[in-house]
């Protein structure tokens, strides 16, 4: 074994994980960061496996024609990134690409020809500086991200996705005296920005639940930060401290954003709880979603992984009854609350595993005319005959990961659901993730 060996090959296409795919002189499998399709380049090895090798792109012999220089000085270190050596549209046609060949390389036949129902990426709106939520790594006042494929900590002054005002906070952390006291506990930081009114706040996670001189010196930190700041102090141990704040007392944990339209929506979260981070492709994503679902006065809505109510809001201003299912406490309370602050009484959250929670309603006969499912990463494992039972009409699938996308519309093909349109849309530009949102509906709908 012999990694940092450079070996030179030509990268035949870019697969699912943005990783260029080539092959040694003895046939073995490449995978290559920083690659693009066609290229020749030569190959730093960093990672040997008994198949395959991980090695990341040196020097470009011959470069695809669409290149460009990496904005980010910390791009060859960090491991958050990884297309900003492609400009933005071809970022999107290979985005396209790796999709339409999950699906015609899926060991399962009926997604083969579903290649064509693939819609052409939604770009979007901004392809820097669009991320609400930064979560920082911390070690020895080292506050950055993880190396590529590493608990290693690269620590960076600014991070291209982000807003200024994030990056200025960024700035001034490691600098900060209430940090320099704070961080030997500290472990990750998360920096929020409140979208309504442009506030930060800080979630700070620790080893170690808070002690008195703690809480004061976060209050501290919020003064040194920006005005309006807001430190959270949370742990795996203990529940969520805070807010504290410098410039007054306050006991406020959520965040809050108005959705604009025909019928203006202000959603509310609690801070450390799950937002798009994406705030303008988000507004796009639920026009889709609802243009998808195109819901008549007197339908019965189910919204699955339902959150804070992203989706069953502006669904509940359409239709009859949006009833949403969702496993985190904080996102329920949140939905509750978003419910009752926006007066729809055609709405209701339930917590409880979303498995489980299916399961009850299918042995009660219980159906419903559409079912937006906005999952996890891993899916909907053991999902697909449940959907069957539950949904007359159609099926509204959000994913953010192409490969268990796959996995999923195969088994609710197998359950009489068949796929109008898969719209994939650029949630997080620079980097190799792809959201979607696939259309479909059952034969023989009732």
């Amino acid at each position: 074994m012999n990694p940092n060996k450079i070996k030179t090959a030509t990268i035949k296409k870019l697969i699912n994980g943005g990783y260029g795919l080539c092959s040694a002189e003895n046939g073995k499998i490449i995978m290559v960061r920083h690659s693009l399709p066609g290229e020749t380049v030569e190959i730093k090895i960093v990672e040997q496996r008994q198949k395959v090798d991980y090695g990341i792109a040196g020097n470009i012999l011959t470069p695809h024609t669409n290149r460009i220089t990496p904005p980010c000085p910390w791009y060859s270190s960090c491991g958050g990134c990884d297309l900003q050596h492609a400009d933005y549209r071809t970022q999107c046609s290979i985005k396209d690409y790796i999709l339409k060949d999950l699906l015609e390389r899926d060991q399962s036949t009926s997604l083969h020809s579903l290649s064509p129902l693939v819609a052409p990426m939604l770009p979007s709106p901004d392809e820097f500086g669009y991320r609400q939520r930064i979560r920082l790594k911390n070690g020895n006042n080292r506050v950055g991200f993880n190396k590529f494929r590493s608990h290693e900590i690269v620590p960076i002054k600014q991070c291209l996705l982000a807003p200024d005002i994030i990056n200025a906070a960024l700035g001034l952390l490691p600098y900060s005296s209430g940090f320099q006291s704070l961080s030997p506990i500290t472990e990750e930081i998360d920096i929020l920005l409140n979208p309504d009114d442009s506030t930060l706040c800080l979630v700070l996670y620790t080893k170690r639940k808070p002690r008195p001189n703690d809480r004061k010196t976060a209050r501290s930190l919020a003064s040194e930060i920006a005005p309006g700041t807001r430190i959270f102090l949370a742990g795996q141990q203990f529940s969520m401290e805070g807010p504290f704040s410098g410039d007054k007392e306050d006991t406020d944990r959520t965040l809050s954003m108005t959705v604009p339209g025909r019928d203006p929506l202000t959603l509310f979260w609690e801070a450390g709880g799950f937002c798009q981070v994406n705030i303008g492709q988000n507004f796009n994503l639920v026009t889709l979603v609802l243009d998808f679902c195109q819901p008549s006065s007197s339908d019965k809505l189910l919204d699955l992984y339902c959150g804070m109510g992203n989706f069953a809001l502006p669904l509940a201003q359409k239709t009859g009854m949006v009833h949403g299912i969702e496993s985190q406490g904080a996102a329920i309370r949140s939905g509750r609350y978003n419910s009752n602050f926006n007066q729809l009484a055609n709405i209701s959250f339930e917590k409880s595993d979303v498995l489980a929670a299916c399961t009850r309603r299918a042995r009660s006969n219980e159906t419903f005319d559409t079912i937006v499912c906005d999952p996890p990463r891993q899916g909907m494992v053991n999902m697909a005959p449940l959907l069957g039972r539950l949904c007359r009409k159609k099926i509204i699938y959000i994913s953010c990961d192409p490969a268990t996308l796959c996995r999923d519309l195969a088994s609710l093909q197998q359950e009489g659901f068949r796929v109008k349109i898969i719209q994939p849309l650029d949630m997080f530009p620079q980097t190799h993730h792809i959201e979607t949102v696939t259309l479909l509906e059952k034969e023989n709908a009732l």
